[in-house]
């Protein structure tokens, strides 16, 4: 994870989202620790954004504790200043003395920022960086967009498996929610019949075929294939639904940033236009219930979040026991290990955008896409929102958040826009 090592190395090749650009305008100043590294993100007075070392090299004291001044981070101890690049830029005390001070000597680790889709990013790697690759739903305009942030007790890539496991859909989300509704019940839903991957030029495309002719009256996990596009599993550690973007960010080998980018479908007579991404709301969700301390299972991501830090802070992965619904797990495995040896050789990974003309909206092969980019008819929305409300299941299609503690003001704004508010 840390830098030098392989997998450090690989990752140090893309651009991760560190924070909503919201939160920076309303605190301006954010601790991150990223890829084993702490940092500090401030916000500067021109509305960018710098990401430098998180202690002062003066005396090692935490710049989180200091303040934005201008463009610049001033540390609270004494004084000393730091800009985007890193420079010293201020020594009070020394530079009136008459050797005038030394800053030109001192400097931070800096990386560069970037913001897009509500967030701001990071790269932490060696010159020339990547671009910060564009994708299309950044830019779709039917539907409520919201940043949660989730820190989680395990490592990155347990949780990053998870993309590649559709069948996991059948019994942790469809089949749980029966149980966990009526304990007694077995009314199971449609069961898997088989699943498929494709490898395009940004990851990998998950299909599956869902037994439909005994299964009880309900919802499923939907039937696809590849060919018509699916769950999307992103380098280097993203999953598109089309209703959200997960990133399972690493902070280190054993916690991660879970970051949800939910987008919440309207009906397509509401159009709320390409958000600016300093007003994207964001919220943190909890991992567990703030009063029992018990892991929460009510909403779908909490579901796979129990699931991947139940695995242990780093699952042991010489005790398993795969079988015919883990060929996306090997696959993703082994892909890893090429990719690692494609950094070794000095090539570019997987994933990598270098052409600034590609970079425009890049479009993924999506499943359902027009539901997402043109909203749907009102009529039908409010079919499914009543029978989500009847099932209680408010975080399938993205009606209601997908993570619990979503807060009331903006499961209200979300109301309003909809034009369903009571």
């Amino acid at each position: 994870m840390g830098p030098g090592t392989p997998m450090g190395e690989l990752l140090r090749r893309y651009w991760h989202p560190v924070a909503p650009a919201m939160e920076l305008r309303e605190r301006r100043v954010k601790p991150v620790r990223l890829l084993g590294e702490d940092l500090l993100l401030f916000r500067k007075q021109d509305g960018g954004h710098g990401l430098i070392s998180r202690h002062c090299p003066h005396r090692r004291a935490d710049l989180a504790l200091g303040w934005v001044d201008g463009d610049d981070m001033r540390c609270a101890y004494h004084g000393w200043a730091f800009d985007a690049s890193g420079r010293c830029v201020s020594q009070p005390f020394e530079e009136a003395g008459p050797a005038g001070g030394f800053r030109d000597k001192v400097r931070v680790a800096s990386y560069p920022t970037a913001t897009l889709g509500g967030l701001v990013w990071a790269y932490l790697g060696p010159d020339p960086a990547p671009l910060l690759p564009d994708f299309e739903p950044f830019s779709w305009s039917h539907g409520f967009v919201e940043v949660i942030m989730t820190e989680l007790p395990c490592n990155w890539f347990q949780c990053h498996e998870n993309g590649v496991d559709p069948v996991h859909f059948e019994w942790l989300h469809s089949n749980g929610n029966v149980v966990r509704g009526n304990p007694d019940a077995r009314d199971y839903v449609a069961t898997h019949l088989d699943i498929e991957f494709l490898e395009f030029e940004y990851g990998f495309v998950n299909g599956r075929v869902v037994d439909t002719v005994d299964a009880p009256k309900g919802e499923y996990a939907r039937t696809s294939n590849v060919a018509d596009g699916g769950i999307l599993c992103l380098w280097p550690y993203t999953l598109v639904s089309g209703s959200t973007i997960e990133f399972r960010v690493p902070m280190d080998d054993r916690r991660t940033l879970n970051i949800t980018w939910q987008y919440s479908v309207l009906p397509e007579d509401v159009s709320t236009g390409e958000q600016d991404s300093d007003t994207v709301p964001y919220w943190y969700g909890p991992y567990t219930d703030p009063e029992t301390g018990d892991v929460i299972m009510s909403h779908t991501l909490n579901q796979d979040f129990a699931t991947w830090a139940g695995q242990g802070a780093v699952t042991d992965r010489t005790s398993e026991q795969l079988g015919r619904s883990d060929a996306g797990i090997t696959m993703l495995r082994r892909r890893y290990f090429e990719a690692i040896q494609q950094v070794a050789r000095g090539e570019d990974p997987p994933g990598t955008v270098r052409d600034p003309g590609a970079n425009v909206r890049i479009q993924l092969p999506i499943h359902s896409k027009s539901y997402y980019t043109e909203g749907m008819p009102r009529a039908v929305f409010e079919e499914k929102l009543a029978a989500r409300k009847r099932s209680g299941l408010f975080g399938i299609g993205g009606f209601h958040a997908v993570q619990a503690g979503r807060p009331e003001h903006l499961q209200a704004r979300y109301e309003e826009i909809a034009g369903i508010a009571e």
